[in-house]
C-alpha cells in the first residue's frame, strides 16, 4: 500500500517568489516617489530653518515673524502627508505639532526659548521617512499626536463657535443701542 508523491510543481513557489519581489519593489518605488518629489526637499528646506535656529533668532527681532515663517514652512510636510503619502493621520498629527509650536511661540520672550528647543519642521521630515519606512515608533508617536490632534480640532472648533456667538451678541447689543437712540 505505497503512496504515490506526486512531483511538487515550483512554478507556484516561482510564482509567489516574484509577487513577494513586485510587492517590495513597488513599496521602495514608493518610499523613492515621496523622498525624492520636490515637495518633500522643500520639507527638507524647511527643516534646516530649524537646524539653523531661525524662528527664534527672527522670533527676537520681529515678533511673530518667525512664527509666521514658521508655520509657513510646515505646509510643505501638510501637502505631503496628505497628496503624496496619503495619510490622515499624519496629516492631523503634523497639523497638531505645528499649532502648537505656534501657540507656544505667541508668547512673547518665552516663546522665542520654546522654539529654539521645539523643531517642528525637523519633527515632521522625521515623521514622513519614518511613516513611508513603517518604523513603529514613529507611527506610535504619529497616533498619539494625531489622537491629541482630533481633541485639539474639537477644543478649537467649539471656542470659534463661542467666539463667533459673541460677536454676534455684541453686534446685537451694539445694534440695539444705538436703533434706540437714533
Amino acid at each position: 500500500m505505497g503512496k504515490v508523491i506526486e512531483k511538487i510543481d515550483i512554478s507556484n513557489f516561482t510564482n509567489m517568489a516574484s509577487v513577494v519581489e513586485g510587492y517590495f519593489k513597488e513599496e521602495e518605488e514608493y518610499q523613492d516617489n515621496i523622498t525624492e518629489s520636490s515637495a518633500f526637499n522643500l520639507v527638507y528646506l524647511a527643516k534646516k530653518y530649524d537646524d539653523w535656529f531661525l524662528d527664534p533668532i527672527v522670533g527676537m527681532v520681529i515678533p511673530g515673524v518667525g512664527d509666521i515663517i514658521s508655520s509657513l514652512a510646515a505646509l510643505p510636510a501638510l501637502y505631503v502627508a496628505m497628496f503624496k503619502v496619503k495619510s490622515f493621520k499624519l496629516t492631523l498629527a503634523i497639523f497638531y505639532i505645528t499649532v502648537l509650536d505656534v501657540l507656544c511661540g505667541i508668547i512673547p520672550g518665552v516663546g522665542d526659548i520654546v522654539d529654539a528647543f521645539y523643531k517642528t519642521n525637523k519633527k515632521a521630515a522625521r515623521w514622513i521617512v519614518g511613516y513611508v519606512e513603517g518604523d513603529s515608533e514613529t507611527i506610535s508617536q504619529i497616533n498619539k499626536s494625531a489622537a491629541w490632534g482630533s481633541v485639539m480640532l474639537i477644543v478649537l472648533g467649539v471656542l470659534i463657535w463661542a467666539l463667533f456667538n459673541l460677536l454676534v451678541s455684541i453686534y446685537n447689543w451694539f445694534h440695539g443701542l444705538f436703533s434706540s437712540i437714533f
